[in-house]
């Protein structure tokens, strides 16, 4: 059902974009009119008990003869006439009936906009074209409903507040949000109008008995819009309020009949004022905000749509034209350095390559030659942009002719799953029967440029060319501008420590943002996961693994050290009052430090009860829950959820958010026993969370 929605929604966009930015562009001009229009009225504003025949004696006194009077949605009074000193067209006061200067006319703008709005300036064809433009926003309206109650978890977090983490995603769907109920008034009250406009109209009135309906002395001021006076003794005298017309004799005062205004005439004319905002101020001032919101949605939501068909564009240039596909997995950032250099050594020799993450992994056809570099994550898990990519590995290959292909894998020797993944992967790729290895499996440790080079030259022999890579390009380079941090206590146990450390309070840090660390000596940072605990000071829970945690386990109280704060928004505690589930192992326990509340539950799994007196005197949580495994019940935190499957259960039925923080290893398990929880209380999947940004995950 998703994909429906987002099919509809893409589609309408692409159809009546431009026609509804247009329509958003001059509905902020014309949401201005009626605040000018009541500002330059002249007639004045009646009392609420003053009777038509008050104000036509009020007239008799001013005029010698009347024809007609009109009173607009801002109480401006029209006469057709006979004055005393002038004739024609004239504008009286609604308490005297003495003739005012004529209303002030508005800016041509106002003018131009209208004739835009409504037709483009194409008169009968533009009218069409808006009024489909305005069919197309209900489609968008509807569609967005839908994926916002999918993103959302259904209807009751349909208005939760949206996590802002891209500008033209999060704040179109924030803003779309927010306005969703005038956007879709907006939209149904002018596809009405276009409707009425161009269908057949019935001249028929349903007659009334007079004893109905109020007698023309009853009638009040207010509720007139028009009074037509007979030119010829046998004419009645018409009366036009909002929903009937009156028609009495003139000389007896007597009602002759009743019309009541055909129901889709009534309800043209409550769209009318739903959609111009015509004679109010306040509803004019919502149309004027959803018409700026509009142009805001329009401009994003036009950028996404050229963003997926330039990604589109892309990627099946790359499966028709490229010679040579570079394929980029990777977690930091690093691996694309190499990528780069290695794209621009064949453009260099006028081969046709293109590069992309795998997550934009093409659909193959015809003879390809594809290079895969990829790096490895944690304990031989693939990095954030490779999930499931093995997965669909026949999906994505199966259609090509012929593939050459060769793996380069990245990573670091100190780790015991060195590049385990990027093997992993090529060993999923050689059975497939149209793939063929042109360079045999290799790997660099610790960005080496020379590995990297050794497995150029293998393309080199194999592909009989002579790339040549500028090997500027390999090297990493530090980050200027690094910020001192100060170390003001530390403790420790056998393979652990944390860090309370102070900075200059000009850094605005959020708990879950990034520490980057550089080692001595060394151009790769590392990174650590930070908890805010006041305006000027961060925690750090580190394990004992590595040459940059080395490095910080070394340091004491008093010294000082550099690094720089990599915002990760992804990972940041809802500020909307749902309940969140904190679920961590080992040091992953440190952002969540700084993130509790009282609607928070903590559930913490570790090794011995002697690693959680290391920072107790931080986690403050009411709701906290410690799991051991090497002590008391040897259980892990995911035996810990299932023993309390109805407080997990009971946070995602209260749109709740689940946050997961420490090894890859622990969150395999602890998903699949979230999935268990979620199937088993019928309550929406791991992936379906995720989707609605209730599934948070920063593991390592």
């Amino acid at each position: 059902m998703t994909e429906f929605w987002r099919r509809l929604h893409f589609a309408s966009t692409v159809v009546a974009g431009l026609f509804i930015f247009s329509a958003s562009v001059t509905g902020c001009i014309l949401a201005l009119e009626p605040w000018f229009i009541s500002q330059n009225a002249v007639s004045g504003q009646s009392k609420s008990d003053v009777t038509l025949a008050e104000f036509q004696e009020k007239l008799n006194e001013n005029f010698l003869e009347v024809f007609s009077f009109e009173k607009d949605a801002y109480g401006n009074i029209k006469v057709e006439g006979v004055g005393l000193e002038k004739e024609g067209t004239l504008f009286v006061n609604v308490e005297t009936g003495k003739i005012v200067t004529t209303p002030k006319s508005l800016h041509p703008v106002f003018d131009l906009s209208r004739d835009l709005h409504r037709s483009l300036f194409l008169k009968t064809p533009g009218r069409i074209l808006m009024g489909l433009a305005s069919l197309a926003l209900v489609f968008l309206a509807v569609s967005g409903i839908g994926l916002h109650i999918k993103r959302a978890g259904g209807l009751k977090a349909l208005f939760k507040s949206v996590k802002i983490l891209e500008i033209k995603r999060d704040g179109h769907a924030q803003w779309s949000r927010l306005f969703l109920i005038p956007i879709l008034v907006v939209a149904v009250s002018g596809t009405y109008l276009s409707i009425v406009r161009f269908s057949p109209v019935s001249s028929s009135g349903v007659s009334a008995s007079a004893a109905t309906t109020i007698p023309f002395d009853k009638i009040l001021l207010p509720e007139v819009k028009k009074v037509n006076y007979p030119v010829m003794d046998d004419e009645p005298l018409v009366v036009e309020l909002s929903d009937r017309n009156l028609h009495f004799d003139k000389t007896k005062g007597r009602l002759i009949k009743t019309e009541l205004l055909p129901v889709r005439e009534r309800m043209r004319v409550v769209n009318f004022i739903l959609h111009t905002g015509e004679g109010t101020k306040g509803w004019a001032g919502v149309l004027w905000l959803t018409s700026l919101v509009m142009v805001f949605l329009s401009f994003t939501g036009f950028q996404m749509v050229m963003d997926k068909l330039r990604l589109k564009k892309h990627k099946a240039a790359l499966a028709d034209d490229a010679e040579i596909i570079i394929l980029v997995g990777s977690e930091t950032g690093h691996t694309w350095r190499f990528a780069d250099a290695l794209e621009e050594a064949y453009q260099n020799l006028g081969i046709k390559v293109g590069t992309l993450g795998m997550e934009h992994f093409p659909k193959l056809n015809g003879k390809k030659t594809v290079l895969f570099l990829t790096s490895t994550y944690g304990n031989g898990d693939a990095p954030q942009n490779a999930q499931n990519i093995i997965e669909q590995l026949e999906e994505k290959m199966s259609f090509a002719e012929a593939i050459q292909f060769s793996v380069l894998g990245f990573g670091s020797r100190q780790y015991p799953a060195f590049c385990a993944f990027a093997e992993q992967f090529r060993n999923h790729i050689v059975p497939l029967g149209n793939a063929r290895e042109i360079v045999p499996y290799m790997t660099v440790d610790n960005q080496s440029a020379v590995q990297f080079i050794d497995w150029v030259r293998a393309l080199n022999r194999s592909q009989k060319i002579t790339l040549s890579i500028n090997t500027k390009h390999l090297h990493p380079v530090r980050k200027k501008g690094l910020e001192t941090f100060t170390i003001l206590e530390k403790k420790e146990n056998e393979d652990t420590f944390l860090l309370r450390i102070t900075h200059a309070e000009k850094l605005k840090i959020h708990s879950g943002d990034l520490l980057g660390v550089y080692p001595p000596n060394e151009n790769i940072e590392r990174f650590y996961s930070i908890a805010s605990v006041s305006p000027t000071e961060l925690l750090l829970v580190i394990k004992r693994t590595g040459l940059c945690s080395n490095f910080l386990g070394s340091l004491s109280v008093g010294d000082y050290f550099e690094a720089f704060v990599k915002r990760n928004p992804s990972f940041y505690c809802p500020n909307h009052h749902t309940p969140v589930l904190m679920i961590a192992n080992g040091t992953g326990i440190a952002p969540f430090l700084g993130m509790q509340s009282s609607g928070s539950k903590l559930f913490w799994g570790g090794k011995f009860q002697a690693d959680f007196k290391l920072f107790e005197k931080y986690c403050f949580a009411d709701n906290r829950y410690l799991v051991f495994s090497r002590e008391n019940d040897n259980a892990y935190v995911q035996d810990l959820l299932l023993r309390r499957e109805s407080e997990v259960a009971e946070v995602l039925k209260e749109n709740g958010t689940i946050m997961i923080c420490g090894s890859r290893t622990m969150l395999k398990g602890v998903l699949e026993t979230i999935e268990k929880i979620t199937a088993s209380n019928a309550l929406p999947s791991t992936e379906e969370l995720r989707k609605q940004h209730r599934l948070l995950t920063d593991c390592y």
